[in-house]
């Protein structure tokens, strides 16, 4: 069987960080040695030197990571710069597996994420849920997802995009032996006496007539109602084009409708999808666009972000408690992402720690919070309508219990 275990520190030096992390994972006793550790980490920190610290102390343990606005762990939200989280994964080598590929971008996402996939299949052919970790900054992740989806059937894929410090200027991932602002990894499980259950929630409403996609490439939209995405985009905002990227997407992320059953499920008519405009007018998405698609204006609302996530916890929980003794909560592992905006731009410290708590308390067993690793990203993978489905502006929530 698997076993899991985590912690989140705020230490600037990133030895003394590691060394923090093992105290707090292991106490006095003997470290493990082998194993995987997925690392979140605030850019205060560079992901090679951590990997490099951990490796001086334990080399015998393989690493993935990832760069984020901010973490979350059994201690809370953390999103200083020098916040780091950690989830360990130990058991049979035939539970648990993971692979990464590099030169991964938007336009190459459904190629490069075949090749991580058969990776991952050749090493764990039994798995049953997938963590999927992918660049925030140039990705087509329905892409990715398709791929994934060809390689293995009727799985779960849980995961996010990384990010930085809500700049949008660079983020970086670690895949086994170096960081990469291109890496795309994955880890897969397949221990027979894990279940899973995950759900996303988002609490933002659409607005206004939508605009329609006149010309688009990929992953990116060149014109909106016949005109440079961004103009139009800005001036539907009220804003110029030259207004600061991150305020507009606060008050304005884009949005696409759900059919109706995938609307039910997900508390909400529409789906969000992250748009980063640039100086050349163009709007950049983390999944593809098409001509005809019609993107809508939204707007946050606070009561819904919380009586939704109040819903997607009964949920869960009610999920669980379907497969468990006597209807029992005993999850062994928590895995959250959460878009960064989220955070600090969108809830002052009081407000997300009582999300957090609402969140934890909902998982606790015997008084304890589960083993939890949570970031702040540019995105997040989490089931929908019975399908896979990468998010934005979303809490996401994976529970693996018995």
């Amino acid at each position: 069987m698997l076993r899991f275990n985590s912690v989140s520190v705020r230490v600037a030096d990133s030895t003394r960080a590691v060394e923090e992390c093992i105290a707090g994972l292991y106490g006095d006793k003997e470290p493990e040695n082998e194993g995987l550790w997925i690392v979140n980490s605030s850019i205060g920190h560079k992901l090679e030197r951590i990997a490099g610290a951990v490796h001086s102390r334990l080399p015998g343990i393989s690493i993935v990571g990832s760069s984020c606005g901010g973490v979350i762990g059994r201690e809370g939200a953390g999103e200083a710069m020098t916040h780091l989280a950690v989830m360990t994964v130990n058991g049979p080598a035939d539970e648990f597996a993971w692979a990464a590929v590099d030169d991964f971008h938007g336009r190459n996402a459904r190629e490069k994420g075949l090749e991580l996939a058969k990776a991952l299949k050749a090493k764990l052919p039994g798995a049953s849920v997938i963590y999927l970790l992918s660049p925030g900054l140039d990705s087509c992740n329905d892409d990715l997802l398709a791929a994934f989806d060809e390689v293995f059937s009727n799985i779960l894929i849980f995961g996010g995009a990384s990010s930085d410090n809500y700049k949008g200027i660079a983020t970086s991932q670690y895949i086994g032996d170096k960081a990469s602002p291109d890496g795309v990894w994955a880890v897969g499980f397949a221990d027979p006496t894990l279940k899973a259950a995950a759900k996303a929630t988002h609490g933002f409403n659409a607005y206004g007539e939508p605009m329609t996609v006149t010309k688009a490439d990929h992953n990116t939209i060149i014109e909106l109602d016949g005109r440079p995405a961004r103009t139009t985009y800005g001036q539907r905002l009220g804003q110029g084009p030259e207004k600061d990227i991150e305020i507009s997407l606060v008050r304005g992320g884009l949005a696409i409708e759900l059919d109706p059953v995938s609307a039910d499920e997900y508390g909400n008519r529409h789906i969000l999808r992250m748009g980063r405009p640039d100086d050349t007018g163009i709007i950049y998405l983390s999944v593809s666009a098409k001509e005809g698609d019609r993107f809508y204006l939204t707007t946050r609302d606070e009561d819904l972000i919380f009586s939704e996530q109040k819903k997607t916890l009964e949920t869960l929980r009610e999920d669980i408690a379907k497969h468990s003794l006597n209807g029992e909560i005993h999850p062994v592992a928590v895995f959250q992402s959460d878009c960064l905006l989220r955070g600090r731009t969108l809830f002052n410290k009081v407000m997300k720690d009582e999300i957090i708590a609402m969140m934890q308390n909902a998982f606790m067993s015997g008084g304890e919070i589960p083993p939890w690793l949570g970031m702040y990203g540019f995105g997040e993978f989490c089931p929908l309508g019975g399908r896979n489905v990468f998010h934005t502006y979303t809490t996401s929530l994976l529970v693996l219990y018995r």
